[in-house]
């Protein structure tokens, strides 16, 4: 256990009696957050801790834009929509509380991504998870999924998300990501479709395997986000090992932020868990229990003078180096990948429904 920071002891001291009996409601993916960390802030404050999940950017978005009641205080949002909800006025400003966060341990690299009105949380990358005892050699390109070996056709798990959806061919054909071209949009779909009769499922692979965990077995590789191989270990009990690996050809650099709404009625309260949660101690704790990537530095500094075993699985600067971070797109690249979507995951349905 890491040791809890004097830092951490005063500020929590200075608003104890404001967070007794209240709750935080923090809108998030399932298991992102550690529940030592969250124990921790409770025992610490009394106050306690609940938690809404979404297990895709479409549904969480969809929900955010709906919010009316003020059930939310804190939302974890990708670096694009965070920049987009500020736009419309949903977010709260946070940078102009610097005393109450721990800002300062954060590099302008990742602070860049998520703008004035959120603070940058994880971050990590888009890539592969297998199954150890399936590869006796591990795949290390987009074309393992893609093309996948006679022995894993039909164990193939993909993404419904219409953005990550198309990043396998994008990336293998030296493809701009953001392409709005729609002669190099075909050939994404073109691919999707002859690998759709080696697809299993398109549900986000943690999601798949709480919801079928007898099925879990059927999955050998699949696209996901780098972190999940962590709960994806704990869902299959032992019986078999998942391996993150970020592809050859470069992948996408993502940055989770953490956003106060502003209709929250628990402002104060959500920016000292938030300064919380940027206290170097629990930020380092927080991420080795997660497995992803800390944006704090000191609490990197942490990780490295322990020998974290999750700096072994942290992608290497070459591969930074070809990676790209998420853009807001135009309404018309988004609807035209939206429908790529939607027709990829209609022909799968109905080749499952023979």
């Amino acid at each position: 256990m890491l040791n809890k920071t004097l830092l951490t002891a005063v500020s929590l001291c200075s608003f104890s009696a404001l967070a007794e009996e209240r709750v935080l409601t923090l809108f998030n993916w399932q298991y992102y957050l550690s529940e030592q960390v969250i124990d921790r802030w409770e025992q610490e404050t009394g106050a306690r801790i609940e938690q809404i999940y979404f297990d895709n950017d479409t549904d969480r978005d969809r929900t955010l834009n709906k919010e009316q009641q003020n059930l939310i205080d804190i939302a974890i949002l990708d670096e694009v929509a965070s920049r987009n909800f500020a736009a419309q006025g949903k977010l709260s400003a946070l940078y102009d509380l610097p005393e109450k966060l721990n800002y300062q341990y954060i590099p302008n690299r990742w602070k860049a991504q998520c703008g004035t009105h959120s603070i940058p949380y994880l971050w990590g990358t888009l890539g592969l998870v297998y199954r150890k005892d399936q590869f006796s050699t591990p795949p290390d390109s987009w074309a393992n999924i893609l093309y996948p070996e006679s022995q894993h056709s039909g164990h193939i798990g993909m993404m419904a998300d219409y953005t990550d959806m198309l990043m396998p061919s994008l990336f293998i054909n030296n493809i701009d990501i953001d392409t709005t071209q729609r002669s190099e949009l075909t050939v994404a779909f073109e691919e999707l479709k002859q690998q759709v009769p080696h697809v299993l499922t398109y549900e986000y692979p943690i999601t798949f395997l709480e919801s079928n965990p007898n099925k879990g077995e059927d999955l050998h590789l699949v696209m996901a986000y780098s972190g999940d191989e962590e709960t994806m270990n704990e869902l299959s009990d032992g019986r078999y090992e998942w391996e993150f690996i970020t592809p050859k050809e470069g992948t996408i650099l993502w940055v989770d932020c953490l956003a106060i709404l502003e209709s929250s009625e628990n402002k104060d309260l959500a920016s000292h868990f938030i300064n919380f949660l940027h206290d170097p101690a629990i930020a380092a704790q927080n991420a080795i229990e997660l497995g992803n990537n800390t944006t704090n530095q000191q609490a990197h500094k942490i990780l490295v003078e322990s020998q974290s075993k999750l700096l072994q699985t942290s992608p290497n600067e070459s591969i930074l180096e070809r990676s790209h971070f998420y853009s807001e797109m135009s309404g018309v690249s988004m609807t035209t990948r939206s429908r790529i979507s939607n027709s990829i995951l209609k022909q799968h349905q109905q080749l499952t429904q023979k």
